[in-house]
């Protein structure tokens, strides 16, 4: 099985946290995520990948820069994005990496401040990223990757014109959608948003 290389602190915290040894589809979410490359990802277990992106970005963002959002997540759930944030806080607890959440629930207007006043990675559910855009609450400029979770989930209707809006609104970077095999929709969101791409089914 390839080398996982990754920061020493970040395999010593996944070390810690009993999320070692990465399996065979962790090992490759995280060398797409390294990679700088757009992938669609397809496995059996979502919440296998979500280790491997948090360890993936921290290895690639390092610490803070200036005050825009480098890394977007966007998830189906509030519950999926604290899953994120407490990944990230106990990953990247070595590091000055600043994390947010955005969804429905807390109050808009206490997010958007959150994210203004500087985010490197944000965690978002497309309806409440859309309200944050709105409202000049998010600065998608200098995102370097969006990672869609669930992907088909994200692509369904009710949340389809969301994701598609904050795509078109990020600079053309890496993409990375996630989703169960076979994922409704993703094929051809992928052609529009990430062509060329990498699919991978990962066991």
């Amino acid at each position: 099985m390839p080398k996982l290389k990754l920061q020493q602190e970040v395999l010593d915290l996944l070390e810690s946290m009993d999320l070692l040894p990465f399996n065979s589809a962790q090992i490759k979410i995280t060398s797409a995520y390294k990679s700088g490359q757009n992938h669609w990802l397809q496995l059996n277990r979502l919440e296998d990948s979500r280790p491997a992106i948090v360890a993936s970005a921290i290895h690639t963002l390092k610490s803070s820069y200036e005050d825009v959002a480098r890394c977007l997540i966007l998830v189906p759930n509030s519950e999926i994005a604290d899953y994120y944030l407490n990944l990230f806080n106990l990953l990247g607890k070595h590091t000055d990496l600043r994390v947010w959440t955005a969804y429905q629930g807390p109050k808009i207007l206490d997010q958007k401040e959150n994210i203004y006043f500087g985010a490197d990675v944000v965690i978002a559910t497309p309806k409440r990223l859309n309200e944050l855009l709105n409202i000049e609450g998010f600065n998608s400029a200098a995102v370097q990757t969006l990672i869609l979770d669930s992907a088909d989930q994200l692509l369904k209707v009710g949340a389809i014109s969301f994701t598609q809006r904050i795509s078109d609104s990020i600079p053309k970077k890496q993409r990375i959608s996630i989703s169960v095999k076979g994922g409704k929709g993703v094929g051809a969101y992928m052609d529009r948003f990430a062509y060329p791409f990498t699919l991978a089914t990962l066991e």
